[in-house]
């Protein structure tokens, strides 16, 4: 009995010891995101299609009350600026996202890689949610619909487009739901996938109107937007 105790033991041990170094065999390195929202705040991770950045990821974010009444302060006095970015600490990403969950990071108005204002520095940042995680596959067939990631609450709401295959463009938007029973749907969901485009050509928010469509039971359902707006399009990173 004892021995088969020890046997048992040391499987599971094996087994924990491969999870682990599954975990760990991305590099440490400096993952940006871009910011959005202001009571809830989320952000979603500037992808590449090479290790260890290869994941497409959109959180939830906490900060503390100082730090968040700067970040809003910084939004109100610069209305003009669209795009708020996050330069963490290094760190192993999926670690970072399904276990240590704390981080420091810097806050800048505009990119923080290219001209980007940095205005706050080495503050605390909690991940509080993780809404959509998936890492690349190399080999995924190019896709010939234009999906859209849809996530926020009941006032406001994100689009981040749904990043398949190489070559693919990373776009973040804030839309506005015209039909009440999708943001209660988003209160349910933490995210839902709206479709747009289906053709061969794939371009950033290229349908004519502001009107997808979102699978629920084997059925598409209409959803319309009021309004939208870009706040951040990459091509070059995911080429």
């Amino acid at each position: 009995m004892i021995k088969i105790l020890f046997l048992c033991f040391f499987m599971l041990f094996g087994f924990f010891l491969k999870a682990q170094n599954h975990h760990s065999t991305d590099k440490p390195s400096v993952h940006g995101m871009t910011l959005m929202g202001t009571e809830t705040i989320y952000a979603s991770h500037l992808p590449m299609f090479h290790s260890p950045h290869d994941y497409q990821i959109i959180l939830e974010l906490q900060f503390s009350k100082e730090t968040q009444a700067k970040y809003l302060t910084e939004k109100k006095n610069n209305p003009q600026e669209v795009l708020y970015t996050l330069e963490p600490e290094v760190f192993v990403l999926p670690t970072m996202v399904h276990k240590t969950k704390k981080f420091k990071a810097n806050l800048y108005r505009g990119h923080f890689e290219r001209g980007g204002v940095k205005f706050l520095e080495n503050v605390e940042v909690m991940i509080s949610k993780v809404i959509y995680f998936q890492k690349f596959n190399i080999n995924a067939p190019k896709p010939n619909i234009l999906m859209y990631i849809l996530f926020g609450n009941e006032k406001e709401q994100f689009m981040a487009h749904q990043i398949v295959s190489k070559p693919d463009f990373d776009e973040n938007l804030v839309v506005q739901i015209k039909d009440e029973q999708w943001i209660k749907q988003l209160k349910k969901e933490k995210f839902l996938l709206v479709r747009f485009v289906e053709k061969n050509e794939r371009k950033p928010f290229s349908w004519a109107s502001a009107e997808g469509k979102i699978a629920v039971q084997n059925y598409l359902k209409t959803i319309q937007f009021l309004s939208h707006q870009t706040l951040y399009l990459e091509f070059g990173d995911l080429e």
